[in-house]
């Protein structure tokens, strides 16, 4: 592991682009409406779960417009994130895991018919 243990300290990625996953609907905005996430994390995350023949993540692979998903793929997030959770001794996935599913678990507004939006940088 020696050399490598920059990669599980988040002061690592402090200067990457963000991922930002939010809740669209919902009216108006607040901290525990959003989560930002570094896109080397994110890459990571997402290249996991195309390591495990994942469905959903391994597509979120980036796109100029907000990518927005409805119930069943939000479920489907949680799902291959606690999955990629289990199998990866990883706190800064971890973490991340925990931000994701506060946000999918949070009431709904009816702003939108589609819970969880993605903005990539």
């Amino acid at each position: 592991m020696a050399g490598y243990e920059d990669r599980f300290d988040a002061s690592t990625y402090v200067d990457d682009e963000s991922v930002h996953l939010f809740r669209a609907d919902r009216y108006g905005q607040d901290d525990e409406d959003e989560v930002w996430m570094a896109e080397s994390v994110w890459h990571r995350i997402r290249l996991i779960a195309a390591a495990y023949s994942l469905h959903l993540l391994p597509v979120l692979d980036g796109s100029t417009d907000p990518v927005f998903l409805n119930s069943l793929q939000t479920a489907t997030l949680v799902d291959e994130l606690f999955f990629i959770n289990a199998v990866v001794d990883d706190e800064l996935i971890s973490a991340q895991v925990r931000s994701i599913d506060r946000l999918a678990l949070g009431r709904s507004h009816g702003a939108s018919k589609d819970p969880i939006a993605i903005e990539f940088p």
